[in-house]
């Protein structure tokens, strides 16, 4: 295990690296910490609220991951509630759903000049602060694995929450210096959360990141943020009122990366003005153009995460898309999900073989990559 997972680290520090090695990291990530998608019949009814109960689950999904996928996958624990997290302590109301991950309930901001009212929250009393921290230390206390802090979406995502779309979008328009102002707020509130969260868990401030559960290497910073709304800002207004927020949170912590769903073409030259920014995790969900653009433009500046929920023609999509894909600065990651399925660039709902439905995926890509490599170890699991 140890040589498996040192294999792995260099791998991963290559990709970061831009080393020209031909062959890439590759993760079959079905020990994922959320659980939509997941099948709802194994979720534990006490999942949100038993730091026990969510490190058993965790650790049998690893415990199983490890006995039948020969991957680039480096075991982890992680305090998940959901993306609501920091919202929650600022007067967010969020909402807990069998099978379903917490969701907040809608914004709190009415007013722009309700930005003002806004206090630094407290993380030992605020929200679901104090349970992420509780499970934090439970993990450390009854396990050696590392352990991430929590999701953390970006000051962008944060303040969207906050005050809805449609809202930021016409305070950005209409009164710029408070959207600067709610901008400049939801940045430091996300510096200093992340920041106890490393403290608890042990952490440097420069590292212990795990992006959608992929290690950030050593020397690529300590932190991964979220950004989503990427994809439906103008890129005037991101260089203007996200670059320089998400910029101060990357030189916060060494450098770290960010993530989104769908396509962002638009924000590729931000994103290469973003400081401190050393990788970009992109679920592309099929926009293969998007996925060759950005590594035309990232070549030996920013590392890429190509990843997706599974699709529902297995072969045919990893076909499509390791047919261009260069090894270069490139980590590949599918992310099985019983319950949906990617197909013409939208998920849809469809249950499947969670057990079997990894063991697809590896038995696919291994024979489709340049360096051919054998992911399936067992049927063991099966």
């Amino acid at each position: 295990m140890d040589d498996r997972i040192e294999q792995a680290r260099q791998r991963i520090h290559d990709a970061y690296s831009h080393k020209d090695t031909g062959e890439m990291p590759v993760l079959v990530m079905d020990v994922n910490y959320w659980v939509s998608g997941d099948s709802p019949q194994l979720i534990p009814d006490d999942y949100f609220t038993s730091p026990a109960s969510m490190l058993q689950f965790q650790q049998a999904k690893i415990d199983r991951h490890v006995s039948s996928i020969q991957d680039d996958y480096i075991p982890l624990l992680y305090p998940w509630y959901g993306t609501g997290v920091v919202p929650s302590a600022l007067g967010s109301n969020v909402l807990f759903q069998r099978g379903m991950d917490p969701a907040v309930e809608g914004p709190v901001l009415e007013r722009p000049e309700d930005i003002r009212k806004l206090r630094r929250p407290n993380p030992l009393t605020d929200g679901l602060m104090p349970r992420v921290l509780e499970t934090i230390r439970y993990f450390r206390q009854h396990s050696d694995l590392p352990v991430m802090f929590t999701d953390a979406q970006g000051p962008l995502n944060i303040a969207l929450t906050l005050c809805g779309v449609e809202n930021f979008f016409v305070w950005a328009k209409e009164q710029p210096a408070l959207a600067h102002e709610l901008m400049d707020y939801t940045t430091e509130v996300l510096i200093d959360w992340i920041r106890i969260q490393k403290q608890y868990a042990g952490q440097s401030e420069t590292s212990g990141a795990f992006p959608h559960s992929i290690l950030l290497p050593e020397g690529f910073g300590g932190v991964c943020i979220s950004d989503d709304d990427c994809t439906v800002i103008s890129p005037k207004m991101y260089r203007e009122f996200v670059v320089p927020y998400n910029s101060r949170v990357f030189q916060a912590f060494g450098g770290g990366t960010l993530h989104f769903c769908g396509s962002a073409t638009h924000q590729i030259d931000n994103f290469l003005a973003t400081e401190g920014l050393t990788g970009i995790n992109c679920f592309c969900m099929g926009d293969f153009k998007q996925i060759r653009r950005m590594q035309d433009k990232f070549d030996s500046r920013l590392a890429l995460m190509v990843c997706d929920f599974t699709p529902l023609d297995v072969e045919a999509y990893f076909r499509d898309l390791l047919a261009n894909l260069r090894t270069k600065g490139t980590i590949l990651a599918a992310y099985p999900a019983p319950e949906f399925a990617l197909e013409g660039g939208k998920y849809q709902i469809v249950s499947r073989d969670g057990a079997q439905l990894p063991n697809e995926i590896a038995g696919v890509i291994g024979p489709l990559l340049s360096r051919p490599r054998q992911l399936l170890k067992s049927l063991s699991c099966v």
